[in-house]
């Protein structure tokens, strides 16, 4: 059934422009953790910067990473080899995290000047792990 439900938030996201705050990787992750595991998580960041500095800037002061947050709210972390359909696949920077929905051999995200879109994973290890919601 999450598949399914994964697959419907992705067509209603896609094609969104990205905008820091409103449509960036950490806003539609949390997006998609509140409309697809009934989560409510996207307020603690939805409106709350409007650049990459203030992003920046946010991060630094919240008391927890993005991943520490999800895995708080129940998720596991895992290989990202062992990622499936629904996981979240997560790049750490020293500054910030950039996490994608994982569709199996493909994720979804978002990147600055661009829009929603399904990218195809070329290498499991570019990303340095996989959060696991149930």
């Amino acid at each position: 059934m999450v598949d399914l439900e994964t697959i419907a938030f992705v067509e209603k996201e896609k094609h969104k422009p990205f905008s820091w705050g409103v449509n960036d990787c950490h806003t539609l992750v949390l997006k998609y953790l509140d409309e697809v595991w009934g989560k409510d998580v996207h307020k603690e960041v939805f409106k709350k910067y409007k650049t990459k500095k203030e992003a920046i800037s946010y991060r630094k002061e919240y008391p927890e990473s993005l991943s520490d947050g999800i895995i708080k709210a129940g998720a596991t972390k895992i290989p990202p080899k062992m990622a499936r359909m629904g996981d979240l696949l997560i790049v750490d920077h020293k500054l910030f995290q950039l996490a994608h929905i994982c569709l199996g051999s493909q994720i979804v995200s978002v990147f600055e000047g661009s829009c929603t879109t399904i990218f195809k994973i070329v290498d499991f290890s570019l990303f340095d792990w996989a959060l696991r919601i149930e």
